[in-house]
């Protein structure tokens, strides 16, 4: 991580409320309207806020990914819902077209390290939302291999867009499975087949980042080589 990599905290951005997708049961979909001028980079996240809506105190904000890349236009966030309903989410999926939310941000060190190396991308659950950012913003390279290992036991959250990437482009290729051990075993396969010239993306819950980094230390891949990005607000 670099310091370069928090700067954005700084950042306050008001957004718009575009649409809110409930596509499979807990599962919510939020698109956002930015502001002429906004950026940030594929990957990071922020905290986001909903000034006109009653909170609980310790409630006031979530961090979420930002599973959009500017060129879409929109901040696109991916949650996933569980009882019992935090105040925060609560208000956020009730919210109607146009309602307010600010974000301080986008900002993190979750990001493609350099041009050349072969990815591969490990997501868990809704932790794939920042990954849908990477993946859209390395969508046209077809210079080197992208692999995505795609773990969820109930729903895949963003899989035919995902899927419509990788069919443009005969460097990616995804998996996407419902067992852990399959993923697992998917990651060891991919891990000796690039070793260390690969960066390993893992994006998912502080329990699931802690076995995949001790799977890939075991295969003897480099902590250097390994980027993590664990979900907080989801």
């Amino acid at each position: 991580m670099k310091f370069s990599d928090l700067s954005g905290v700084m950042k306050k951005t008001s957004l718009t409320i575009d649409t809110i997708e409930n596509p499979f049961e807990h599962y919510y979909i939020i698109r956002m309207n930015i502001p002429d001028g906004m950026k940030w980079v594929a990957g990071e996240h922020g905290l986001f806020f909903l000034p006109n809506r009653r909170v609980k105190q310790l409630q006031k904000f979530r961090p979420f990914s930002v599973a959009s890349i500017p060129e879409e236009g929109k901040v696109i966030i991916g949650i996933k819902t569980k009882e019992p309903l935090s105040s925060f989410k609560k208000e956020l999926i009730t919210m109607q077209k146009g309602e307010e939310v600010t974000v301080r941000g986008p900002f993190g060190w979750f990001k493609i390290q350099d041009s050349k190396s072969p990815i591969v991308l490990f997501a868990s659950g809704v932790g794939i939302t920042p990954i849908r950012a990477l993946f859209n913003q390395i969508a046209t390279d077809s210079s080197r291999p992208v692999h995505l290992v795609y773990v969820s036991n109930d729903y895949h959250l963003f899989k035919s867009e995902l899927e419509k990437i990788a069919a443009e482009n005969a460097q990616m290729t995804i998996q996407c499975l419902k067992n852990r051990t399959e993923a697992s075993s998917a990651l060891a396969a991919l891990s000796k087949q690039y070793g260390n010239q690969a960066y390993y993306y893992i994006s998912g819950s502080g329990k699931v980042i802690s076995s995949v980094k001790k799977t890939l230390k075991s295969k003897q891949i480099s902590g250097k080589r390994i980027i993590t990005d664990p979900f907080f607000g989801y």
